[in-house]
């Protein structure tokens, strides 16, 4: 489990590659992009469900919320199109992919409903 985290930390730079490429992608739907979009905006803000200045959990809901925008654009975008804008290795993608539903799985299915993703 360290190593799939290792090597998702690894790949941030295609990460940020893919998801920048995601958003541009007319493919996508539209709400699986705008969710990404609000999910870096609720990261950016100073206020959270949970204050960030509490240590280390301070950023989880950041990271969760995150992790599900994340995994429902690359679920509506289709391993295809993922394929075609991921510049990582093939190990780095089942990483990242496997990191984040990981992550995902800590909300509750209710309240990824209610988020829309």
């Amino acid at each position: 489990m360290m190593e799939t985290f290792l090597e998702a930390a690894r790949s941030v730079p295609a990460t940020l590659q893919l998801i920048y490429r995601l958003l541009r992608d007319q493919r996508v739907d539209q709400r699986k992009r705008a969710a990404v979009v609000a999910a870096l905006a609720y990261a950016a803000l100073p206020f959270d469900f949970i204050p960030d200045r509490l240590p280390i959990i301070g950023r989880v809901d950041d990271i969760v919320i995150g992790a599900i925008a994340l995994q429902a654009l690359i679920e509506d975008a289709g391993e295809t199109i993922v394929r075609q804008h991921w510049e990582g290795s093939d190990r780095s993608l089942e990483a990242l992919l496997g990191v984040v539903s990981t992550v995902s799985g800590f909300m509750p299915k209710p309240l990824r409903r209610l988020i829309g993703v």
